[in-house]
């Protein structure tokens, strides 16, 4: 009976917001309109014949510059707007960039009540080619009624508080085996006198992470000594190629779309391999869901939750969560301690916090305890200012803009680059500087859409609320429990798919003793 009122209740609302859709996508003119310079006048970067702009975002790699370096020399030779043409692989033909808060602003409040941002081609072709076995798979790719049906299933749910931190004590046990794998990774290296690359680590503890959440799984990602072919081994080498590979096809030249190049046949195979492994742990779990009483059954589970509203979007969202929220999360908590060992003063706050809170190195996180842990918030929120997982956000507009003082159509493919305000001291004083005081103030960015590592609107990050539990508790226990050091030239930030450090994390850890 609930069910069918449930039903009921969100097909009234999906007639709602279709016809607030219909209002919402008009072709009226914007105030301003007539007075803003016509789109074609728009600066833009030099477009050569075949290639187009693609050499932009590869070629820096053979200069040993970055994309962001890239984005910044944009900027300063065009100003706060320009257009990119022929990014080939892209799925745009158009892309007009943004550079000035203000305008990201404008875009995200007109986004309109169903955003459109566009997926990354070779995933968005995937889901057509698996679409009879896995017919919602990819929030990023959906848009209008399925993406709206399955974000008002999982929104109250994934972003709710009290259900996401039912998962502390459960993700402080999985960091509690990283805590003790970097032990005996230092203890090794200061025997055999090497540097471990902690990346690895860092990307095994993302993915146990999200295992006991959205498959109700213990992994066993972070055993020592794991088989090569062990279940655990194949889906941590298959959420690390996945987005490698994706660049590949969709970044650099391929032909892909012409023909089954040995890239794309790798990419289907890892992505086949990841979604069988992941939906077997998921319907594991949720028949032994039904078969439990009222009584017994784990009501603070996100599985569980989602599950009794819709078993499909159950599985797409513990899909979807297995997918991005590994090399993701994994490259915040690795940036965020190259920062932290880079910088003494912030590591030794932070460690007299952890001690504060934590009274010996083994005492388990809380939510009482991330309750009272101010800096190391801030902290967070520094690393996420400096390296968030992306450049910035797509959107395509649903009406006509103006934007940096041109008119902008309907239809527009649209990049806000908000990497670039976060580190310009116009809007973060001492931008380049790993400050995370400036999060304990009245600091206020000059416009507060300039900051925005999960997205903005309605489409930002469903899993924003997960990731940063399992980042406060990954740095507040290994800050409690090493001194880290970087004793090597500063490190190199690459962009892919995603923004993240681009050489080994070799850091110099030592235990501390209480």
């Amino acid at each position: 009976m609930s069910t069918n009122v449930e039903n009921t209740s969100l097909e009234k609302k999906r007639e709602y917001y279709r016809n607030l859709n219909a209002l919402d996508t008009t072709d009226a003119k914007p105030r301003g309109w007539d007075k803003a310079k016509p789109f074609e006048s728009i600066p833009g970067a030099r477009c050569f014949p075949v290639i187009g702009n693609l050499w932009r975002l590869w070629m820096p790699l053979f200069r040993g510059k970055d994309i962001v370096a890239v984005h910044k020399e944009l900027c300063a030779e065009y100003g706060n707007i320009l257009t990119l043409k022929g990014i080939l692989g892209s799925g745009f033909k158009q892309l007009v960039v943004l550079y000035d808060p203000k305008d990201f602003e404008t875009v995200v409040k007109n986004e309109g009540v169903w955003p459109i941002r566009k997926g990354q081609p070779s995933l968005e072709y995937y889901r057509k080619l698996r679409k009879d076995s896995c017919p919602n798979f990819g929030f990023a790719t959906l848009q209008g009624e399925d993406w709206f049906t399955l974000r008002t299933t999982a929104n109250p749910i994934l972003l709710q508080p009290k259900i996401i931190n039912e998962y502390t004590e459960k993700v402080d046990r999985v960091t509690t085996e990283l805590v003790d794998n970097m032990k005996y990774l230092a203890e090794r290296d200061e025997a055999i006198k090497t540097s471990s690359d902690f990346k690895n680590e860092m990307d095994k503890w993302a993915l146990e992470s999200i295992g006991v959440v959205a498959l109700d799984t213990h992994l066993g990602c972070l055993k020592r000594n794991l088989e090569l072919e062990s279940e655990a081994q194949k889906m941590i080498n298959s959420s690390k190629q996945i987005f490698e590979l994706m660049y590949k096809l969709d970044v650099l030249p391929s032909m892909w779309k012409l023909m089954n190049t040995p890239t794309w046949n790798k990419y289907v195979e890892v992505i086949d391999f990841l979604i069988q492994t992941s939906a077997k742990h998921v319907n594991r779990a949720l028949d032994n869901f039904d078969k439990e009483t009222d009584t017994t059954k784990e009501a603070g589970s996100v599985l569980h939750q989602i599950a009794k509203k819709d078993r499909n979007i159950a599985l797409s969202t513990a899909l979807d969560m297995m997918l991005v929220g590994v090399d993701t999360t994994g490259r915040i908590l690795s940036a965020g301690l190259y920062f932290l060992a880079k910088n003494r003063e912030q590591q030794i706050r932070l460690r007299e916090e952890a001690k504060r809170l934590l009274k010996n190195k083994n005492t388990p996180v809380t939510t009482k305890v991330l309750a009272e842990a101010t800096y190391l918030k801030a902290v967070v929120k520094e690393v996420t200012r400096l390296a968030p997982i992306g450049v910035g956000n797509l959107r395509t507009t649903v009406k006509n803009l103006t934007l940096a003082g041109y008119q902008v159509p309907k239809g527009t493919d649209i990049m806000t680059a908000n990497l670039i305000p976060c580190t310009t001291d116009e809007y973060f004083p001492r931008a380049k500087e790993f400050l995370p005081e400036r999060w304990l103030s009245s600091h206020k960015t000059a416009n507060p859409f300039a900051f925005a590592p999960f997205g903005l609107g309605s489409r930002s990050c469903l899993g924003k609320r997960l990731a940063n539990l399992e980042l406060h508790i990954a740095f507040l226990k290994i800050i409690r429990n090493f001194d880290l050091s970087w004793p090597h030239e500063d490190m190199c930030f690459t962009t892919t798919i995603f923004y993240g450090i681009g050489k080994p994390l070799q850091l110099h850890i030592k235990a501390l003793n209480q």
